[in-house]
This record gives structure tokens, sequence and C-alpha cells, in this order.
């Protein structure tokens, strides 16, 4: 029998925290299984031409990206009752990329979004706007909350 499948872009925004919570309760409801899914931009190795191999910008602090997926995972994962396993996936890229592509072996794709601007706006830019156009499977975008996680 084949486990369904609820995917969820998670960035670390309170915005995307909802978007899993939900997909998790979903998920519960269901009997499906989640897969969390953070895509970043990797950091360059090197910085620019600088005097004397100096950092113009200052010390970056290093991203540790399974981590901060992880965290929001454990953090949210404990707040639905019932909550079932969640895979954690890192991919290096386009998140819009990503989501739709892994939305091909997905029952149902969840995300957040800010829900800045006019429904026009919301509907031409960002990852929402890609997903709903080039998703394979139905798209759930939960609204912005007013509460923090």
């Amino acid at each position: 029998m084949r486990t369904h499948v609820i995917l969820v872009g998670v960035d670390g925004s309170a915005e995307s925290r909802a978007a899993l919570r939900w997909a998790i309760a979903e998920a519960a409801h269901r009997g499906a299984r989640v897969e969390a899914m953070l895509a970043y931009h990797r950091e360059p190795a090197v910085v620019p031409a600088a005097p004397m191999g100096l950092n113009p910008y200052g010390e970056m602090p290093r991203r540790h990206p399974a981590r901060e997926l992880h965290e929001a995972v454990r953090q949210v994962r404990a707040t639905v009752p019932h909550a079932p396993d969640i895979a954690e996936c890192v991919v290096i890229g386009d998140a819009a990329d990503h989501l739709t592509q892994a939305s091909k072996h997905a029952e149902l794709l969840v995300i957040g979004t800010r829900g800045r601007g006019a429904v026009r706006e919301f509907l031409s830019h960002g990852v929402a706007a890609h997903c709903l156009r080039h998703a394979e499977c139905p798209v759930v975008v939960v609204p912005p909350r007013s509460e923090s996680p």
C-alpha cells in the first residue's frame, strides 16, 4: 500500500512554521507521511578580492540549514498531538524549483505565505506563486497568523 506524502516548505519563518503545523495535523488526520523541505543558497567560499585576505563585511555567521530545519520540525512537532514522523530534506538551490519538482511524488504541497500586498501581487511573485502555477499536486497556502509558535 502506498503511503501518502504531504510535502511542506520550511524556511524558519513564522509563516513556514504555521504551514508545517498545518501539514503535521493534516497528516495525522489522513495517516500520511510529512516531508519537510528547506532550500537554501550556498554561501560563497571565497570573499571577492580584499586587501590582506580580510573580509570587508566582517565575520559572517555560518548557517547550518540541516540543524535549522531539524529544530523547526522538533519545536512544531511538539505542539501537534499524535504527530507522525517527519522526513527532513535540505537542498541547495531555489526553493520554488525544488518544491515543484518534489511535488511530483506528493499528494499535497503545503506552503506558508507572508500575505503581503494585494492578491494580484501575491499571485505574480514568490515561491507561493511559482508553486501554485507549477506544482503537480494540490497546493495549500497557509495564511499568516497573528501569533508566533
